[in-house]
């Protein structure tokens, strides 16, 4: 059952990060008139579906450094229901700005998830020198 609420979550939040972010890549195509809505949106969606696809490939790393480890316990990282808490907060903040009008980056929603579920988990020993160096200096 908790697979289930995990992949819903996750589900949740590529959704929400679509609906934020799926737009931004050819609003200069509208803009500019270009192409009409329908067209640019037409390969919004295409080329968002092709970055899905070849991240799967790619972002080894980047899916390390946002599951958690390094920044709370190893055994608390490689919990479900500590991704299922991730997945649900970071969903939920950025499609309420999404829907808000408020600017918004998943990244940012994702790094604050983590945060707030570590701080949830195990207070404040969560190691902020990793987060420091994992998320805020690059």
């Amino acid at each position: 059952m908790l697979q289930i609420a995990l992949f819903i979550a996750t589900f949740f939040l590529a959704h929400s990060n679509g609906a934020n972010d799926n737009f931004k890549g050819v609003a200069t195509l509208f803009g500019s008139q270009t192409a009409n809505y329908k067209t640019a949106i037409t390969w919004a969606t295409i080329a968002t579906f092709a970055g899905s696809v070849f991240s799967i490939f790619l972002a080894g790393t980047l899916v390390k450094s946002f599951s958690g480890k390094g920044l709370v316990p190893d055994a608390i990282a490689n919990a479900a229901d500590f991704h299922l808490a991730v997945a649900i907060a970071a969903g939920i903040t950025v499609i309420l700005a999404t829907l808000t009008g408020f600017p918004i980056s998943t990244t940012h929603g994702l790094t604050g998830a983590l945060i707030g579920a570590g701080l949830v988990a195990i207070g404040t020993q969560v190691n902020f020198t990793a987060l420091q160096k994992t998320f805020l200096m690059p």
